[in-house]
């Protein structure tokens, strides 16, 4: 049966398609039983999409980067083109390192860059047997194959700005802050849910609670508690990247949405916005937390959320507030 197109189905975007497409016609250039675009993230490569045809190896997929052959690849240890791995001592050297190694008897590499974001992965293949060496002549058909790719990157790069663009406008606002409000980080929120897992995309999230904000309102008024949060929200969102979405939550709660950061990146973030708060008057409380491969954003305000509050006991004590 044939299969019918369905346009809601998120491997249908015109990433995932090129990129499908691509994969397909290598496996008839060099029909390896698996080719795959691979991204690194942390000590993991991750499997973006596959063409698979006999490992078993689906989008989402991670594999141990350090005692992986494209690691090797990429520092010239291996050749590109493998076609009996058991004639590359590091290669080997990659299989014994592993507690579980699959069977590999040849191997392609080849690295791919976003030519804004530096290095992207690798778009490799792999086989059970060796295969013959004529799978080397194919190597200019393969580097053409790359650049492809690095073009379907840059039309993802760009359709990803226009949505993010037409979020911006759409998006609900806090007429306080100018930042999101709850409604509009929500659809911030399922939005980049979609996008990370469309293409393994880490994302973080950072969650603060204003200090001292009832004993403002109940001291000097509400007028002087509306200023120190207008404050607070000026100050995140002038600390905060292009493409991070601010929000206020509540009262006194705001999250800041970090796309496409890995979770060694949230302390520094966190460290310069809480700076910026304190230089404009306003003390918080701040937790963060990352999205995992295999977890979800909600998972991740979750976890933010709970680092906030022990982050609050923790300078204030059990009782604040």
């Amino acid at each position: 049966m044939a299969r019918t197109f369905d346009p809601a189905d998120p491997s249908h975007t015109p990433f995932n398609l090129g990129v499908d497409h691509t994969l397909k016609l290598l496996h008839r250039l060099a029909p390896l039983d698996v080719w795959m675009l691979t991204r690194i993230e942390d000590n993991e490569q991750i499997v973006v999409r596959a063409d698979d045809h006999g490992y078993g190896i689906e989008p989402g997929t991670a594999f141990d980067w350090g005692n992986s052959f494209c690691i090797r690849m990429l520092a010239e240890r291996g050749p590109r083109i493998a076609p009996d791995v058991t004639q590359v001592p590091a290669y080997q050297d990659a299989l014994a390192a592993q507690t579980d190694p699959p069977a590999i008897g040849s191997y392609i590499g080849f690295p791919v860059h976003d030519r804004e974001y530096g290095m992207y992965g690798v778009l490799c293949a792999m086989h059970p047997e060796p295969v013959s060496q004529a799978i080397e002549s194919r190597a200019g058909e393969i580097e053409s194959a790359v650049q492809v790719i690095e073009a379907l990157l840059r039309q993802r790069r760009h359709i990803d700005e226009r949505e993010r663009e037409a979020l911006i406008l759409e998006a609900y606002n806090d007429s306080l802050t100018g930042t999101r409000n709850r409604r509009g980080w929500q659809i911030a929120l399922d939005a980049e849910e979609q996008r990370c897992e469309d293409h393994s995309l880490p994302a973080g999230i950072i969650a603060l609670d204003l200090d001292h904000l009832k004993a403002v309102n109940d001291h000097e008024g509400h007028d002087a508690g509306d200023r120190m949060i207008q404050a607070a929200g000026q100050a995140l969102r002038s600390a905060s990247r292009e493409n991070d979405v601010v929000a206020r939550l509540g009262g006194d709660e705001f999250g800041v949405l970090l796309p496409e950061t890995p979770a060694d990146y949230l302390p520094e973030i966190a460290d310069r916005l809480r700076a910026a708060l304190l230089a404009a008057g306003v003390e918080a409380s701040i937790g963060y937390a990352c999205r995992t491969v295999s977890g979800s954003l909600a998972a991740a305000q979750s976890n933010a959320d709970a680092a906030m509050y022990a982050d609050k006991r923790q300078r204030r004590g059990p009782s604040a507030h």
